[in-house]
């Protein structure tokens, strides 16, 4: 009895125990899952929310970035704006530049204008002197500056006048080189080149012509003899030795003639270079070549050939490269006198 009373009282506490210890095991368990899923709810709206933030920076960057390009792309066109502004104001400070010179100009006096006048034409003759030796040219331009300068009474120019006067003795003292003409008779010759008369030996036209005497027979004369000495003579001149004497001219063939015409033409080509450019030593090594060839291989005796001698040799007694003087005392003195002129407007 006993026992049984002990366990039904035991057996009412236990089950109370476990009960309560499975409610708080159910609320404990109720409790993790409601964590787990608020968590999981959590999470989620963080990562949502972290993703969102960072669409926005990505975008915030992107718009940033847009905004550089287009503050760069402005800063180029100021600076092009810049440098064009830059460019005007300097053409346009040039421009100005040259209205102040142009005004200058037109405030000054028809004295001042006849002397830079001068002064230009001095220099144009300086350089015929200096580039192409041109004496004749740079003697014009001295005797027009002087006949313009002799024609201002008013202008106090003596010293430049006599610079003048005295470069101009000094070119005229000077052998003339007639460079135009002499080049248009070396295009002459070249032309007559091709039809001046080649040398015949005179030994070979002898032999023609005792050749042909031999050949005049008497109509009287027996045919047989006559064809028989006509054979003869014939077989005669199938072989022909002749002893050349060194004053006899070579032979030429047609082919040699030719090339021999030619080799003249560019001699004289040369020639004519070498005097364009004051080259005296080539000029007469050609004039010699050229006069050697006439001589040699050219019919002596042909007016034509007589002539182009007579003016080769002409050629080669004129010097074709001769130093002119300068007229840097003409130079000096225009200048000086246009300072002259020029230094109470300043003042």
């Amino acid at each position: 009895m006993d026992e049984s009373d002990s366990n039904s009282r035991a057996s009412p506490y236990f089950s109370g125990v476990g009960i309560a210890v499975l409610v708080v095991t159910l609320t404990g368990l109720i409790l993790g899952l409601w964590a787990w899923w608020d968590g999981r709810d959590t999470a989620q709206t963080l990562t949502q929310t972290l993703g969102v933030k960072l669409a926005e920076q990505s975008k915030l960057q992107t718009q940033t970035a847009a905004q550089i390009d287009q503050l760069l792309k402005d800063l180029r066109e100021s600076q092009n704006r810049v440098a064009q502004l830059e460019g005007k104001l300097a053409e346009f400070q040039g421009q100005r530049v040259a209205l102040e010179e142009m005004y200058r100009d037109l405030a000054r006096a028809p004295d001042d204008w006849l002397l830079a006048e001068i002064e230009q034409t001095l220099n144009i003759a300086s350089r015929e002197l200096v580039l192409a030796a041109n004496v004749r040219a740079a003697l014009i331009a001295l005797q027009t500056a002087d006949q313009r300068l002799a024609r201002a009474d008013k202008l106090q120019v003596v010293q430049l006048r006599r610079a003048i006067t005295q470069d101009m003795e000094r070119l005229k003292a000077l052998p003339l080189v007639d460079t135009v003409g002499i080049s248009l008779k070396l295009d002459n010759l070249m032309a007559l080149a091709a039809t001046m008369p080649l040398s015949i030996p005179d030994s070979m036209a002898s032999g023609a012509l005792l050749s042909r005497d031999a050949r005049v027979t008497d109509p009287e004369e027996n045919f047989a003899v006559r064809f028989g000495r006509d054979l003869w003579f014939e077989m005669k001149q199938l072989i022909r030795i002749r002893e050349l004497e060194a004053g006899d001219p070579a032979l030429l063939s047609p082919q040699q003639s030719y090339f021999l015409r030619e080799n003249l033409k560019l001699r004289l080509l040369s020639a004519r270079t070498a005097l364009i450019a004051r080259d005296d030593v080539n000029y007469k090594e050609d004039i010699k070549l050229v006069r050697g060839m006439i001589t040699k291989y050219f019919d002596p005796k042909a007016k034509v050939n007589i002539n182009a001698l007579a003016m080769l040799k002409q050629f080669a007694e004129n010097p074709v490269s001769i130093a002119p003087p300068d007229i840097t005392a003409s130079l000096s003195a225009a200048r000086v006198a246009r300072a002259a002129r020029e230094r109470p407007q300043r003042q």
